[in-house]
């Protein structure tokens, strides 16, 4: 067995025994259906992305779908409203790291220069307290991590969208408050998902970091 499939094939019988238990045929643990798909489809789409792999934006297609009944449920309305935000994000994503470099090419990993952190750090600050002005007329829960997690998570997908390497940054900031504000409304599989995806988004920055130096040395190379 080739060590580079192991993590598939560990994810493979994951994703089985998840589904299994959500239809409860063994053993007594109660676990929604649609949590369960929503979490087994957002895993594979991280891990591809992480990967610098195009599939893992159809695949977390039907994660997005999925977690905005599952959030709805729970008054998120935030995390519901992301949902839609990541449909559409996606799509386009799609389009852009095919076709999105040069003469329609495949978009290479990019860095954003120091100009676009600044504007990130002043979106991330207004975006926060205006969201969650809102969320607190809606009589959401949590509202102010709920409000940070949605807006992180927003310009992460973003810069992720764009093949940018700092979305990762994003995402592990964001991953690190989502593990305890989904457990806090009771949604543990979420989240021990998101304990795994700050795994995961660890992976994606290191592996984004190696691919934008071995573009580097080629261009260099080839001048």
């Amino acid at each position: 067995m080739k060590k580079a499939n192991l993590p598939n094939l560990i994810g493979f019988a994951a994703s089985i025994f998840l589904l299994m238990l959500s239809v409860q045929w063994f053993v007594p643990i109660q676990l929604d259906l649609i949590e369960a798909i929503a979490a087994i489809a957002s895993a594979w789409s991280v891990w591809l992305l992480a990967k610098n792999n195009p599939l893992g934006w159809w695949i977390g297609l039907i994660g997005v779908i999925a977690y905005a009944a599952v959030f709805y449920q729970v008054k998120l309305y935030g995390e519901v409203a992301i949902q839609f935000f990541y449909l559409i994000t996606s799509l386009r994503a799609i389009y852009i790291w095919l076709r999105g470099g040069e003469n329609s090419t495949e978009k290479l990993v990019s860095r954003m220069d120091q100009r676009w952190l600044i504007l990130t750090a002043v979106l991330v600050t207004v975006g926060v307290f205006g969201l969650r002005t809102v969320l607190v007329s809606l009589g959401g829960a949590l509202p102010f991590w709920d409000a940070l997690t949605t807006v992180l998570s927003a310009i992460a997908q973003l810069y992720l969208m764009g093949r940018y390497l700092e979305s990762w940054y994003l995402w592990i900031v964001a991953d690190t408050i989502y593990v305890p504000l989904y457990a806090s409304r009771g949604l543990y599989l979420t989240s021990i998902l998101y304990a795994i995806f700050w795994l995961m988004a660890i992976y994606g920055l290191q592996n984004f970091q190696r691919i934008y130096s071995e573009q580097k040395l080629k261009q260099q190379q080839s001048l």
